[in-house]
């Protein structure tokens, strides 16, 4: 039945577009990189700064720590 609803709605859109007599200005694309280019090149260098602390913290979910591997090769 939800199939149905689905395939009907898609036939009515594909079969009752029209034109939009419209473009995208060509500025537009400046304006995108202007505004996003800031927040990426942000995070870049937020990233750069604290390398050591975010590697440390990843190297301490997914790797030993030194006295649980002492402890093991102990036993």
């Amino acid at each position: 039945m939800r199939r149905r609803y689905v395939l009907v709605s898609i036939v009515f859109l594909i079969a009752f577009t029209s034109s939009a007599y419209a473009y995208i200005d060509p500025n537009t694309g400046g304006f995108f990189f202007q505004t996003v280019a800031p927040f990426v090149y942000g995070i870049l260098g937020v990233i750069v700064i604290f390398w050591k602390r975010i590697s440390g913290f990843v190297k301490g979910l997914f790797g030993r720590k030194k006295d649980q591997t002492s402890s093991i090769d102990n036993e």
